[in-house]
């Protein structure tokens, strides 16, 4: 067995003689298997465990135990408690998250200050299926239906070639005494009722039910290995990323053959689930334009040429930015360089959208910068009738992005500029002018 493990340890872990290792104990089999065999082994081991405090005395007795056993067999040992209950509501997520989220932030830590080179977990050919099933359950791609890495970032896991039972008989044989976590035997959280009510029917039907699982996901991950090729080469030819927007052109998602599929791997990165990317590829086939969608982070658009990803940024809304008649260049919320008291005469005028000049004595301050809002209207530069800027925007083309990006100048009441687009035919420079106001939009 420990010709097995040094084997896995060296060509699928990467581990080189002398490195060190920091062991992540809680006291059960696995843990303790993986502690014990690593002392066996040509490298500088230690070990670090969390008391999470949810299961009362028993956590502490966890604690003593692993103390003991540490001493024993010469290993340093790192203790840290945790406010485990307190950390998940104040971060509003659950109590296994917030376990998982403490103790591998401790973890990275130790590397750091210790400076040790791999955080070995005990993770073992069992919790691979677990998670396979759990990740089933949930709804995934086929990169979730690949079971557990052998090594991630600078995370280890040298027991994924043995079942949970061949560690418990390894303890036995070693004569280590293990300790059993009770709730691991209740069928309270969604992998404990995987693992002691499901995969037993599993075994029940194959005996190597174990080991056919590792091939299956074996070949999944072959099959991600060539699904995320393929997702590399669709990103690079049709997918643009401009600052923290990503535009996927729809004129090429129309030509996925696997459209469900290729918009999954595309979209779950930002958290979009399967049920939302169903949405996505019905609103395509319908030609709906303005529809939207949501992830935790992340918001989609469906528009006309493309799917705009964007992630949710405060609400300015309502939010008013004023400009003072002395300012010369103001930053909040752009850049807007403004150039006064020029004399009309010899003045030409610039037609670049990122350029407005107004005559100067029409001009009201304090000037305003806004957004846009419902029944906003404005005389368009060159028109005699006021145009809604709904009506306006739709005209232009403006995207749904475009329109919510869109800030506007005024001059008391009085739309005077869309900002990067038209200006109000009100203010324009006419013959009669004699200083203008020139402003300048830095992107």
């Amino acid at each position: 067995m420990l010709g097995k493990f040094n084997s896995f340890l060296v060509q699928d872990c990467k581990v080189k003689t002398g490195q060190k290792i920091l062991v992540a104990i809680s006291g059960g089999a696995d843990s303790l298997a993986l502690l014990h065999m690593l002392t066996k082994m040509d490298v500088e081991v230690f070990a670090a465990h969390c008391n999470f405090n949810l299961r009362g005395e028993e956590s502490d007795a966890d604690e003593s135990f692993v103390q003991t056993f540490c001493a024993a067999h010469h290993v340093k040992l790192f203790l840290k408690s945790f406010d485990t209950k307190g950390y998940s509501k104040q971060k509003g997520i659950s109590i296994e998250m917030a376990a998982r989220d403490l103790r591998y932030a401790w973890f990275q830590e130790l590397v750091l200050n210790e400076k040790l080179d791999w955080i070995a977990t005990g993770h073992h050919k069992d919790d691979s299926i677990e998670t396979f099933f759990l990740n089933l359950v949930r709804g995934t791609g086929v990169k979730g239906l690949t079971g557990i890495k052998a090594v991630t970032n600078n995370i280890i896991r040298p027991l994924l070639d043995f079942s949970r039972s061949e560690l418990e008989t390894y303890c036995e044989d070693n004569q280590l005494k293990y300790r059993t976590d009770s709730s691991n035997l209740e069928s309270i959280y969604n992998r404990n009722k995987i693992r002691n009510e499901i995969l037993p029917l599993f075994r029940s039907i194959n005996p190597s039910f174990g080991d056919t699982m590792l091939n299956n996901m074996s070949r999944l991950s072959q099959v991600s290995d060539f699904l995320s090729d393929s997702i590399e080469d669709i990103k690079r030819d049709y997918v643009v990323e401009q600052d923290d927007t990503v535009l996927i052109s729809l004129s090429h998602v129309n030509e996925f053959k696997n459209q469900q599929l290729v918009l999954f791997e595309l979209l779950h990165p930002y958290g979009f689930n399967g049920t939302v990317v169903s949405e996505v590829v019905e609103a395509i086939k319908q030609n709906v334009s303005g529809k939207q969608f949501y992830s935790s982070e992340y918001r989609l658009i469906k528009d006309r040429q493309n799917l705009i990803i964007l992630p949710y940024k405060k609400d300015d809304s309502d939010a008013v930015y004023y400009i003072s008649s002395d300012e010369v260049f103001t930053e909040t919320p752009i850049n807007l360089k403004i150039e006064k008291d020029i004399n009309a005469k010899d003045f030409k005028i610039d037609k670049s959208l990122n350029i407005a000049q107004f005559d100067q004595d029409l001009l009201e301050y304090p000037l305003s910068i806004r957004r846009w809002k419902q029944g906003d209207d404005f005389r368009p530069l060159g028109m005699k009738n006021f145009k809604k800027l709904s009506d306006y925007f739709i005209d232009a083309k403006f995207s749904i992005q475009q329109k919510e990006e869109a800030w506007l100048l005024l001059s008391g009441n009085d739309i005077i500029w869309i900002i990067g687009s038209r200006t109000d035919d009100r203010y324009k420079i006419t013959p009669k002018t004699k200083l203008v106001t020139k402003f300048i939009w830095e992107q």
